[in-house]
Parts: structure tokens; C-alpha cells; sequence
């Protein structure tokens, strides 16, 4: 069935070609389904990995989400504008380290535009780029220490690294049942050097127990294409430990 503003003439208006402003209504549409899928699974946690300055956060507290947030960024730089972004909110705690599949240290390569900083190598040689050896944990071992003052927390994991979420996700195994929810960048044309195609990061969440809930598109290419998705997956209940 047509909706409704498709009957009302939206079809003629798109023959005439007018174009509705794609990136503010995905925006409105995502996190709304966000706020909702929160709701849904009751989440009082989040844990926010990739946070680079503190946007995801920010929009968190923008839709009125008002539980812990714990934020883990390893460029130096950018954890302290998240740190004093945050140091009125009693419910942020930061982490200036990386969540990896092995403890150890990881060159960081950084280009100028810091939100795309990755272990991984863009496709593209940047015109600027430095690097630093950062830390880099596993979240599973991680994960006793910071529920320790949150009994029973029921959390929801954000990954925005960059083209390394599996490797975070693989340093989860020993914690992933007790979450509830999560959202992963995904590439459909990867932007790095050896990261995983969206099809791949998506089986490997559905063998983990999670269940697709929502897709929004991140950014297209040049010829209009998408190039990477943000997914929203939500754990089965029969797979749910907690």
C-alpha cells in the first residue's frame, strides 16, 4: 500500500524531479530508530568505542538518553576534547585506549581529517597523515571492571573504528552475551585496505546472536552508490544470556 503523501501527488512531484534533502532525513529517521531500539532493550549502558571527539555521545544525550555512557578513543588529541566536552557529565566515563581482538600496542595512522584515523590503510594515500602507538585492549577483559559499579547493567556496544569493528567485536567473545544491542559502521565500498565487506560484518553478528534492526546510509560515492551503513542489531531473545 502507497503511503499516504505518495497518493496525495508525491509520485508527480518526483517526476518533476524534486529531490527531498537525503542526509537530514536519514539523520531523523536513524535516531529515531535508535531512541526506540534503546527503549526497546532497556539499555542503562553504553559503551561508545571509536568516540574521536564525542559525536555519537553527544547525539546520545541530544535524544535524550540519559545512562552511562563509557567512551573509548586512542587518539591523544581528540580524547581530550572528549574528556572536557564530557567533565560535567557525571554519567561519562573515557577511556583513552583502543578495543582490539589482542592486548598490545598498534600503530595509529592519522590523517588530517582525524574521524577517519584507523590501524587499517586508507584506499586512497591521504595528503596528510602522522602516526602513534596507542593501547589497545580486549573488551571481554575489560568488561568486569567497568560493570563493577554497574550490577546488572544492560548495555548496548557502539563500534566506529574506522574499518576494525570485527576486531573489536572478536575481543568481545567472552562478554558479547551480555549485550544487548549494537550499531557497526559497515562498507559496502571499503575505504580501507583490507576491510571487511558489509555482507561479511553482517553474518558474522547474525552467528553472534543479533538480529538486523535497522540500516542507515553513512555516506555514497560519486556516482550516487552507497559506500558504508550504519547497522542496528538487536540480540534474539532465545540467544540472550542476561
Amino acid at each position: 500500500m502507497l503511503p499516504e503523501f505518495l497518493k496525495l501527488g508525491g509520485l508527480k512531484l518526483i517526476s518533476a524531479g524534486l529531490k527531498a534533502p537525503e542526509n537530514p532525513l536519514d539523520r531523523f529517521i536513524e535516531f529515531t530508530m535508535l531512541k526506540d531500539l534503546l527503549a526497546k532493550l532497556e539499555i542503562d549502558c553504553v559503551l561508545d568505542v571509536g568516540a574521536n571527539c564525542g559525536q555519537f555521545a553527544r547525539h546520545l544525550r541530544a535524544i535524550g538518553y540519559r545512562g552511562r555512557i563509557i567512551s573509548f578513543e586512542p587518539n591523544p588529541e581528540e580524547f581530550t576534547r572528549l574528556q572536557r566536552s564530557f567533565s560535567r557529565d557525571p554519567a561519562w566515563f573515557g577511556h583513552p585506549i583502543a578495543l582490539g581482538k589482542q592486548t598490545g600496542t598498534l600503530q595509529l595512522k592519522i590523517p588530517g581529517l582525524t574521524v577517519l584515523g584507523s590501524f587499517l590503510d586508507l584506499q586512497n594515500d591521504p595528503s596528510e597523515l602522522r602516526t602513534t602507538e596507542v593501547e589497545v585492549r580486549r573488551l571481554d577483559d575489560l568488561f568486569p571492571s567497568l560493570m563493577a559499579k554497574a550490577a546488572a547493567a544492560k548495555v548496548f556496544l557502539k563500534m566506529d573504528t574506522q574499518g576494525y569493528d570485527l576486531n573489536v567485536f572478536d575481543g568481545a567473545v567472552g562478554c558479547i552475551s551480555q549485550i544487548r544491542g549494537l550499531v557497526s559502521e559497515i562498507s559496502v565500498r571499503p575505504l580501507y585496505k583490507g576491510q571487511p565487506h558489509y555482507l561479511e560484518s553482517l553474518l558474522m553478528y547474525q552467528r553472534a546472536g543479533f538480529d538486523l534492526y535497522h540500516l542507515s546510509v553513512v555516506n555514497r560515492g560519486a556516482d550516487g552508490g552507497v559506500q558504508e551503513l550504519n547497522a542496528y542489531l538487536k540480540r534474539r531473545a532465545h540467544s540472550s544470556l542476561n
